[in-house]
Formats: C-alpha cells, structure tokens, sequence
C-alpha cells in the first residue's frame, strides 16, 4: 500500500485541522458565558461583605427567638451514611458540623442516595427521569442539594466544606434572604458547594425547573464531560439560572444573596477535595471556583496546538516535494 501527501495536500490537511479544533474550542467554551456578567451580580442580588447583626443574642438558645426564613438545618449529601468512605486524603466534614451546630440546637442531616430518590419520588416526580438519566454521579449530587434544600430549607454543604464561623452562619440566616450562595472566584457567579435557602425558594423552584432543561436535548451539545457537569447542573447552570430569574422578576426585590470572595472564606474553608470520581472531583471543583483561569488554560493549549500546527507546515514546506510510505 503506498500513501502519498504532496506539500499542497499537506498543507490543507494542516488547515482543515486547525480551523475544526478552532470551531471545537469556541463550541466548548460557549457555556462560559453564564460566568461574564460580574457587573450585573450587584445589580441584581445583594453581595455581603459582612453581618452585624446581634450575634449573641442569635446564638444563645434560651433568647426564644422565632425568626422565619432559612430554617436551622444543615444538609450534606453521600453514597451513604459511612462518610468515612467520603475520601482518602480529606476528612468529610459532617462531625466538625455536628459538633458546631448541634449545641445550638441545629439538625445536620446526611442525605444517601435511597432517601433522595425516596424523596424526588415522593414530591419531585417530574425531575426522577433526569436525575437517573445523567451519565454522572456528581450530576445527581449537584441536582440532589437543590432538591433537598427547596424541600425542608436550611443550609447546604459539601463534606469538603468545613464552617469556620458559626456566629456569621447564623447572622447570614437572620438577614431575610430567601436565598444565599457562595461565590465563584473573583465573586463572577454563583457557585453550588455552600448555600443556604428558605424553604420552597422560588430561585431554587426555578433553578430545578433550569436543571430539568439543561438535561434534556441541550445537554449532548457540550462534549467536554467536565464543562457539561458545570453546564448541566452545577455552577454554570446555577448562575445562567440566576439571570434568567433576575431578568423574569426585574421589578421586584430578589431577595438573594451571595457572599463577597474575602467574606466568604472568613465564614467558611472549602477544601475542594471531593472524591465522587476520585481525581476526577478535584479537577471539577477547581474549574467551578477558577472559572477564568479555566478559560486562559484552554486559551494557552489552544496556542500550544497552533504553535505545533505552524511547525508542521514549516517542516513539510522544508522538505516539500513527494513522500511516500510503503508497506
């Protein structure tokens, strides 16, 4: 068999290649988008830098207050119940919860696989065919949170996810919020490792119903199986959902919070260490907390792929003539 390439052929063979992985990248990184718009965020949710409310008097239990809004529960999610399995390098943060909390007379809950699917059974018949249709398990994780959280209300938080102020966590339930979030780095959207809602929050009501569609026949469009966890349900999704919500709702007060960069690393250390795929969890939490610099790196390997694509056409105008290859 002979398999011959002239310099001309070559060199439209180099060109095609270039302009798919182009169209391929700009294809991929589309859904960054839900992540370029940190100038709307403080028009249309309130970003806190600090809480001052009076924080003894929030955390002494004998005080008899009844304050509606995000109720004192804490919610965390796994396989099971034997956290110990969470991870080999981390230490699931769930005990360091309930040692915290559960003084001040909070419930921390461990939600397993069966009590989620019991529950979307129970109430969320309509979103059970998604969540068993996701080819991921972090997917059914980052859906299952904003389930459980708009079914009872409460506070959210992944076992990498360790409270670091317990007065500024209950000052945060008392601002009349429906709903809080942590940030994204440099506070650009809305990210899913810590958030804290009233019960029935018409934002998670919404972000379900977002969910639901992003898992549907939009879904398969992005190839990258890290981006379309990000798309589908995690942080992308849940800011794209924010700005459809802010946008549907323009005249009224949204009521939703996110937590400043600084602030939030005063209340709260997130380890990103999940381990729901091993690696895998580490790299799906540093791109969803590093959004830019997840963007520069593509941007730096698609340079790389130019950069040896010039190479290769430099090397076959060098050596143009007739090569062939027999077998």
């Amino acid at each position: 068999m002979v398999l011959v390439f002239r310099n001309g052929s070559g060199r439209l063979v180099v060109i095609i290649f270039s302009i798919v992985v182009v169209l391929f990248v700009i294809h991929q990184l589309i859904p960054m988008e839900d992540f370029s718009f940190s100038g709307e965020l403080s028009e249309s949710l309130e970003i806190i830098k600090r809480c001052a409310h009076n924080n003894r008097e929030i955390l002494d239990p004998s005080a008899g207050m009844v304050v509606a809004g995000v109720p004192d529960i804490i919610h965390q999610i796994w396989r099971t119940t034997d956290v110990r399995t969470y991870s080999t390098e981390l230490e699931a943060s769930h005990d360091l919860w309930k040692i915290t909390f559960n003084p001040i007379n909070y419930t921390v809950k461990i939600w397993t696989d069966e009590d989620v699917l019991q529950l979307l059974e129970a109430k969320y018949t309509w979103l059970v065919s998604t969540y068993k249709g996701y080819p991921q398990n972090i997917q059914r994780a980052d859906l299952a949170r904003l389930v459980v959280v708009h079914a009872e209300g409460g506070i959210y938080a992944d076992l990498d996810v360790y409270p670091r102020d317990a007065t500024q966590i209950q000052c945060l339930r008392h601002l009349g919020l429906q709903a809080i979030f942590a940030p994204t780095a440099g506070t650009l959207g809305l990210s899913n490792h810590f958030f804290m809602a009233e019960r029935e929050s018409s934002f998670l009501q919404w972000a379900l119903y977002e969910a639901k569609r992003r898992g549907g026949a939009e879904s398969p469009r992005v190839l990258l199986p890290y981006l379309q966890v990000f798309w589908t349900t995690g942080p992308m999704m849940v800011t794209a959902a924010f700005r459809e919500y802010a946008w549907l709702y323009s005249t009224q007060r949204q009521k939703l919070g996110l937590l400043d960069e600084r602030y939030g690393r005063a209340v709260i250390q997130h380890a990103a260490g999940r381990s729901w795929h091993g690696s895998d969890g580490k790299v799906l939490n540093y791109m969803a907390d590093h959004a830019q610099k997840a963007v520069l790196m593509g941007l730096f390997i698609l340079f790389t792929l130019f950069s040896l694509v010039y190479v290769v056409r430099k090397r076959c105008y060098k050596y143009r003539g007739l090569f062939a290859y027999r077998v």
